[in-house]
C-alpha cells in the first residue's frame, strides 16, 4: 500500500518535472534524427536508358538536347530528351563533352581490349548515328526559342486554316504527320486488302514507327502504254539527300505515248534497258528498312506505279494543305518553301531525283519548324492570305504579332549565367555567332587538351573536348587505305560469329542444318561446301552467343553415326579472339546477365523464364527481342540482382516443359540488335542502281590483312586515347555529367556508326 502511495504522490507532486522530461526527450530525439539526416548521403543524379529503347540508335541532335537540357533546365527551351532518363538534375554541377574525332564503333569493338578506361568508367553506352555535318558546329550553332517573346495566340479565325484544323498548333514528332490507314484509303494509295490491290507487292514494314525513323524521298515517272500508265523511272533520295536510287524502266507493253514533257522520257533512253517493274520492287524491297518512312508528292500515284504497298508514307501535298481538298504543285512549294527552282521550263521533263529530295526538304522542313510556324511565315506567299485582312471569312487574324525569334545555344548559356570552353584544334569556333561568349583554346596536342583542361576543370559549366590525334594521323592516309582497314575491321568482328561444322551425311540439306543450329540463336547465313566427297558448312550466326553455344554443345555431336567438328575459322584476323570474348564477357554492361537459346517461339513468355530462372536467384529483369523487333525470338536474356546468381544459372540445366535451354554469359553488348550491327551497311551505288550491301569478308575470298595502318600503331593510338579519356575523367569534380562521342564516319558511300558514352563522376 505504501507503494501504491508513494508512486501516486510521486506522480501527483511532479507534473512539472514529466513534462520536461518529455520535452528534453523529444529534443533530443530530434536533434539525433537532424545528425542522421545530415549523415546520410545526398540522392545524386544518374542517367538511364529506358529497357525498351536500349538497342535504338541515338543521333548527334539527341545528344545536344541532353546537353542543353541539362544545363538550362526548362528556360530557354530546354527540352527534356526522350532518349534516357535524367534523375537528380538539380544536383549536377557541370557537363563535359568529350569528341574522339575520327573513331567508330568498328575501332571500339575491334581493338576493344585497349579501352579498359572507357568501357569500364560508363554505364550508358548507345549506338551513334554519324553526323552529316560538323559535329561540335552543331552543338556550338543549334537555336533555342527566344522565351522572352512570346507568340500571340491565334484568333478563332486561324484555327480554321486547313493545316491548323488537321495538324493543331503544337509541334510534333515525325510519325504524328504520317497518313492514318483511313486517310490513305480517301486519298487512293494502295493499302493491303483493298480491291485491285491483290497483285501488288508489299515491303517489309512492320507497325513500329518512331520519330527518330529514317526518311527515303521517292517520284517515279510514268509513260501511256496498251495497257493504260506504266512506270519508266523512279529515284529514291535517303535522309540527307542523296540519291540511293535512280534506275530506268521498260514497260511490259508497248508504248503509246512517252510523255517526254513531263517525264524527260524519250524513246532512246530505252533503248537497251532490260530493267522490268519486278526488278525495281526487289531492289526496294532490298532497299529499305522495316520502320522506312516513304515522303513524296502526290505519292499515291508513285505506289501505284510501282505496284507497290507501304503503309508509313509522308505526303507534302497533304502536309500543305489547301482548302476544298485542292493541292499545290511540288514546283511552286519548292519555289515558296525552299526558295528553289525545279522542274524547269529550259530542261526537258522532270528530274525525278530533284523531285524526290525537293519533296524530302518540304516534309523536313515541316516537321522541323512544326504548323503552327509554317503557317504563319508563308501565310500570304503560299496560301495567299492577308495577315491583317479577313479572306473569305475564314482565315481571320494574324499568326504574325510578336513572332519568336532564334536564340543561340551560346547567347541562351551567357542569359543563364553559365560559361562554356572549348579546348582543341579545330576552327569549329570560326563563323559561329556566339564564339564571343565562348572561352577557346587552342592545343596542338591531345596531351594539352589534358594539361589545360585539369587546370581549368571546375572553372567553367561547359566544356567541349576535341581529341584530334588519329584524325590528324587519318588525314596522312590515302583515303582508299582508311576504306580497306575499316572493311578488314569489319570483317574481323564478322569472323566472331562464323563457325564451320561439318562433315555432315552427303543428303543433308541447308534445312536441316538450320533446324540443327538455330536452337542456339538466330542464323545470319548457312553456306555448304562439298569437299571430297563430304558435306561441310560455313555458318554464321547473328549473335556472339549463338556461335559461343553450338560451339560448346555440337563438337563431337554424332550424327547418323558420324561425328561433326565445329570449330572457329582460323585467320590472322581471329589470333585473339578467345581472349576479345573474355574482355566481353566483363563488359559492364554485361555484368549479372545471361543469354538463354533454345526458347520455344510458341510457348515461353516473361512469366515462364521468370519462374525458371528465379530458383538461382531474384532476377531483374527479362530481356526478350520481342521488344525490339515486334516479333518473338528463341533467345532471351535475364539480368539478375546478384552475380552469385550467374554461375549457379550457367552450370546447371534448365527447363521449360521438356525443353532443355541453352545458357551461357551474354556477350553482345545490349546497345545491339545483333553483333554484326557494328557492321556497315552502303545505302549508295554508282547512279544507275542502289541497293543494300553488307560485305562480307568471309564469303568467297579470305579476310585481308592489315593495310597501311598496321595494328601495333592502331593499338597504341586508341590504348594512349583511352588514357587520356581516363586523365579527364579523373580531373572531374563530382556530380559532372560525362559525356563521350565516338563520331562514327561516312566513306565510299558507307556508314559506320558511332557511339556515345554517358555517366556522372562519382567519388
Amino acid at each position: 500500500m505504501s507503494v501504491e502511495v508513494s508512486g501516486k504522490r510521486k506522480l501527483e507532486d511532479s507534473p512539472e518535472d514529466g513534462r520536461a522530461q518529455k520535452r528534453a526527450k523529444t529534443s533530443e530525439e530530434l536533434q539525433e534524427n537532424h545528425v542522421a539526416e545530415q549523415q546520410l548521403p545526398p540522392r545524386r543524379p544518374c542517367i538511364t536508358r529506358p529497357l525498351e529503347q536500349l538497342r535504338e540508335s541515338i543521333g548527334v541532335e539527341d545528344v545536344w538536347r541532353l546537353v542543353q537540357y541539362t544545363l538550362l533546365r526548362r528556360s530557354y527551351g530546354g527540352k527534356k530528351p526522350s532518349w534516357c532518363r535524367l534523375r537528380g538534375r538539380r544536383r549536377v554541377v557541370r557537363v563535359n563533352v568529350a569528341v574522339l574525332e575520327g573513331v567508330t564503333q568498328l575501332h571500339f569493338y575491334t581493338h576493344y581490349a585497349q579501352f579498359k578506361r572507357l568501357r569500364r568508367i560508363y554505364s550508358t553506352r548507345c549506338t551513334l548515328a554519324p553526323s552529316s555535318g560538323n559535329l561540335l558546329s552543331e552543338l556550338f550553332n543549334s537555336e533555342l526559342p527566344n522565351p522572352q517573346i512570346h507568340t500571340a495566340p491565334p484568333t478563332v479565325g486561324v484555327l480554321c486554316h486547313p493545316v491548323l484544323q488537321r495538324f493543331g498548333l503544337k509541334k510534333k514528332g515525325m510519325s504524328s504527320y504520317l497518313l492514318t490507314e483511313e486517310e490513305m484509303i480517301k486519298k487512293s494509295f494502295p493499302v493491303k486488302g483493298l480491291k485491285g490491290c491483290e497483285a501488288f507487292v508489299c515491303t517489309q514494314a512492320d507497325g513500329y514507327v518512331t520519330d527518330s525513323s529514317p526518311l527515303f524521298g521517292l517520284d517515279c515517272e510514268m509513260c501511256v502504254t496498251q495497257a493504260g500508265t506504266e512506270l519508266t523511272r523512279v529515284a529514291v533520295v535517303d535522309s540527307r539527300g542523296r540519291c540511293v536510287l535512280d534506275q530506268l524502266v521498260k514497260p511490259f507493253n508497248p508504248i503509246i505515248n512517252y510523255c517526254t514533257k513531263f517525264s524527260g522520257i524519250t524513246r532512246s533512253m530505252l533503248q537497251g534497258v532490260n530493267t522490268r517493274l519486278a526488278d525495281v520492287q526487289a531492289k526496294l524491297l532490298d532497299l529499305l528498312p522495316a520502320d522506312a518512312v516513304l515522303v513524296g508528292h502526290s505519292l499515291e500515284n508513285d505506289l501505284r506505279a510501282l505496284n507497290l504497298i507501304h503503309p508509313h508514307v509522308i505526303d507534302t501535298s497533304l502536309l500543305y494543305r489547301r482548302e476544298f481538298g485542292q493541292r499545290f504543285k511540288l514546283k511552286h512549294l519548292a519555289q515558296i518553301i525552299l526558295e528553289r527552282e525545279i522542274q524547269s521550263e529550259e530542261r526537258r521533263g522532270h528530274d525525278p531525283c530533284e523531285d524526290a529530295h525537293a519533296a524530302l526538304e518540304l516534309a523536313q522542313y515541316f516537321i522541323s519548324k512544326g504548323p503552327r510556324q509554317v503557317v504563319e511565315a508563308h501565310l500570304q506567299d503560299l496560301w495567299g492570305v492577308s495577315p491583317t485582312a479577313p479572306v473569305n471569312g475564314s482565315l481571320n487574324g494574324s499568326l504574325h504579332n510578336n513572332r519568336t525569334s532564334p536564340l543561340r545555344f551560346g547567347h541562351a548559356l551567357h542569359k543563364a549565367g553559365q560559361s562554356a570552353l572549348f579546348l582543341g584544334r579545330s576552327d569549329v569556333m570560326d563563323g559561329v555567332s556566339s564564339s564571343q561568349l565562348w572561352r577557346s583554346h587552342y592545343c596542338s596536342t591531345d596531351k594539352e587538351v589534358v594539361s589545360v583542361f585539369k587546370r581549368v576543370s571546375q572553372s567553367y559549366s561547359l566544356s567541349v573536348l576535341q581529341f584530334s590525334s588519329f584524325s590528324e594521323m587519318l588525314k596522312q592516309t590515302p583515303a582508299g587505305g582508311r576504306r580497306d582497314h575499316l572493311q578488314q575491321m569489319a570483317d574481323r568482328l564478322k569472323q566472331m560469329c562464323v563457325l564451320f561444322v561439318g562433315p555432315f551425311p552427303s543428303d543433308f540439306t541447308e534445312r536441316r542444318i538450320h533446324l540443327l543450329l538455330r536452337r542456339y540463336g538466330d542464323l545470319r547465313s548457312v553456306r555448304l561446301l562439298q569437299k571430297m566427297h563430304m558435306l561441310y558448312a560455313v555458318v554464321e550466326f547473328q549473335q556472339l552467343e549463338g556461335a559461343q553455344l553450338a560451339l560448346q554443345a555440337l563438337n563431337g555431336h554424332q550424327i547418323n553415326n558420324k561425328r561433326i567438328k565445329v570449330q572457329r575459322p582460323v585467320s590472322e584476323l581471329t589470333l585473339d579472339l578467345e581472349a576479345s570474348l573474355a574482355d566481353l564477357q566483363n563488359d559492364v554492361l554485361n555484368d549479372r546477365v545471361i543469354y538463354v537459346g533454345g526458347l520455344s517461339s510458341r510457348h515461353h513468355r516473361h512469366d515462364d523464364l521468370l519462374q525458371a530462372f528465379s530458383s538461382f536467384g531474384p532476377v531483374h529483369d527479362v530481356i526478350t527481342s520481342a521488344r525490339d523487333s515486334g516479333k518473338r525470338r528463341r533467345h532471351a536474356r535475364i539480368k539478375f540482382v546478384g552475380a552469385e546468381s550467374i554461375a549457379a544459372a550457367v552450370g546447371s540445366p534448365v527447363l521449360i516443359g521438356k525443353r532443355t535451354l541453352s545458357v551461357c554469359r551474354a556477350l553482345t553488348p545490349p546497345h545491339m540488335h545483333t553483333w554484326t550491327h557494328t557492321c556497315p551497311v552502303t545505302t549508295e551505288m554508282n547512279g544507275e542502281t542502289a541497293r543494300l550491301e553488307e560485305r562480307s569478308g568471309n564469303e568467297g575470298t579470305e579476310p585481308k590483312g592489315p593495310t597501311c595502318l598496321q595494328d601495333v600503331v592502331m593499338e597504341s593510338v586508341m590504348r594512349e586515347m583511352d588514357r587520356k579519356v581516363g586523365k579527364m575523367f579523373n580531373a572531374l569534380e563530382e556530380n559532372t555529367l560525362s559525356i563521350v562521342i565516338i563520331p562514327g564516319t561516312t566513306s565510299g558511300g558507307m556508314e559506320y556508326s558511332g557511339l556515345c558514352f554517358v555517366d556522372f563522376k562519382r567519388t
